[in-house]
């Protein structure tokens, strides 16, 4: 019994990529404990790999899938806490740039769906929940899709935005850092970040606490540029400090 659960355990991790202990107790109906006791076994034998908030495949043929899985279920409830304090910024009529990531993927989950908006993505994941909304305006940039990141990149994406006028953009970063800003790692969405951020009039960082602190490669803009720093716990003091003297609001 045991061992044919774990082994049904491995294979709906294998297919789900990456996937949260909740999910795997409610879905073989045994406790948490339970769950963590098998997939440590699994993990002795590099059947899997444990992440924070849940465990991913180690299966490599999926492995864009993976990275973008894994990222979704770190820190997943910061996230979607994040993303409902970035929906209460959106009023009726609202122009608005929502970016690719797996924070600000779930801000329209706490939007209403009456709530008449124009929202303008190159996220996967926000498209298909923007769909469901009856009085919203949806507009997509990007030509070609990046697995890895559920996102849509390209040069027409770059000439389309320009052209907008954007009220507000509520913006993913891998870092954010005093000195070098908001930093990014992908260098075809980098581009795109620049443009947003040079188009919208407030601009919003949805970051959960991880990403304080930390430099990745590419800079899109420079942190004095955002009117709102939303996250899920106090910042750190340097960041705290560098907020308060350039009137950036902090939300947590």
């Amino acid at each position: 019994m045991k061992a044919k659960r774990i082994f049904e355990i491995e294979r709906f991790i294998n297919d789900k990529t990456a996937v949260t202990l909740d999910e795997l107790s409610q879905h073989f109906n045994v406790s948490i404990n339970t769950i963590r006791r098998d997939i440590n076994q699994l993990v002795h034998l590099n059947k899997v790999k444990k992440v924070y908030g849940g465990v991913k495949s180690v299966n490599t043929s999926h492995s864009s899938a993976i990275d973008f899985n894994a990222r979704n279920i770190e820190y997943s409830e910061e996230k979607k806490h994040i993303g409902k304090l970035a929906a209460q910024k959106l009023v009726a009529g609202d122009v608005v740039y929502i970016d690719t990531g797996t924070t600000t993927m779930h801000i329209l989950d706490y939007v209403d769906k009456s709530l008449p908006l124009t929202v303008i993505t190159n996220s996967l994941d926000v498209i298909n929940k923007a769909s469901q909304f009856d009085e919203m305006d949806l507009f997509v940039i990007g030509e070609q899709f990046k697995k890895t990141t559920r996102s849509f990149i390209g040069i027409d994406a770059h000439s389309l935005l320009n052209k907008m006028n954007i009220e507000k953009a509520f913006m993913a970063a891998t870092g954010i850092n005093v000195t070098n800003g908001l930093s990014n790692s992908e260098l075809e969405e980098n581009d795109i970040k620049q443009i947003v951020m040079k188009k919208s009039k407030q601009k919003f960082i949805c970051v959960d606490s991880s990403k304080m602190n930390k430099s990745t490669l590419l800079t899109y803009a420079p942190l004095e540029c955002v009117c709102s720093i939303i996250t899920n716990q106090p910042l750190p003091d340097n960041i705290s400090e560098f907020a308060s003297q350039h009137d950036i609001e902090v939300l947590y």
